[in-house]
């Protein structure tokens, strides 16, 4: 039976196996633009949180507003990253193809162990448990699709603390459910990975860099027998009601 991502957008059945495709920046623009017009509903304001209780919050931010991108110097410096920031740009830089991983032209690894690894740097920040006072660094609200969708209706909500460790909300505005982010940044390649609720195996990969970027493709990776390309895109802070 071929597994589906009703939970995560996409909305019918898709073929097993790992691809990557090459989105430009014109492409990703234009729907970026598109999505951010159409986005109205005032989600991760005082309000929306009073009536999800349960949703993630922290205690401390190190900024005061959580929607607005951090820029690098000060990211990496936080989260104890000497490199440059890599970019991990899908079906160029970094291309899946015949079940292999290719960086810049190199084999680097099979699909099923690039997959690996992602669930790997999820399951860390799950298992991680962060002192509750701890202080976190927003990396701001981003509405996820696939293909030519024309509304964001799932969000997440992603945040990073000194260790590299994720969390944050996802939202399903579909059906009004908040669940929980777990995950973490792997400071060498600077590779960043979460998973939502109770599902560990379905995981979201990006570069940390990417989600500086105003939009950005993100890796879904369902186990290690799939991995599929869908598109975060940074939404803009809600006018007051």
């Amino acid at each position: 039976m071929r597994p589906e991502l009703r939970t995560y957008g996409y909305h019918g059945p898709i073929a097993l196996g790992h691809a990557t495709h090459y989105w430009g920046p014109a492409y990703l623009g234009s729907q970026a633009a598109y999505i951010r017009r159409s986005f109205v509903r005032p989600v991760y304001t005082p309000d929306w949180y009073r009536l999800h209780t349960g949703a993630w919050v922290a205690r401390r931010w190190r900024v005061p507003n959580f929607w607005v991108a951090p820029v690098w110097p000060a990211l990496a410096l936080y989260c104890g990253i000497n490199d440059p920031p890599i970019y991990y740009d899908y079906g160029a830089s970094l291309v899946i193809n015949n079940n292999n991983v290719y960086w810049n032209g190199e084999e680097i690894a099979t699909a099923d162990q690039y997959a690996t690894q992602a669930i790997a740097y999820s399951d860390a920040g799950r298992l991680a448990n962060p002192d509750p006072n701890e202080e976190w660094q927003p990396l701001g609200v981003f509405g996820l699709i696939q293909g030519q969708e024309q509304q964001a209706q799932q969000t997440f909500q992603l945040a990073v603390d000194r260790a590299g460790i994720v969390r944050g909300n996802y939202y399903d505005a579909n059906v009004d459910n908040t669940l929980p982010v777990y995950g973490s940044v792997d400071p060498r390649t600077q590779r960043i990975a979460w998973s939502v609720g109770d599902k560990k195996t379905v995981v979201f990969e990006t570069g940390l860099n990417n989600l500086l970027q105003p939009q950005t493709a993100v890796l879904v990776h369902h186990g290690t027998e799939q991995t599929v390309q869908m598109m975060l895109i940074r939404l803009d802070q809600p006018p007051p009601q």
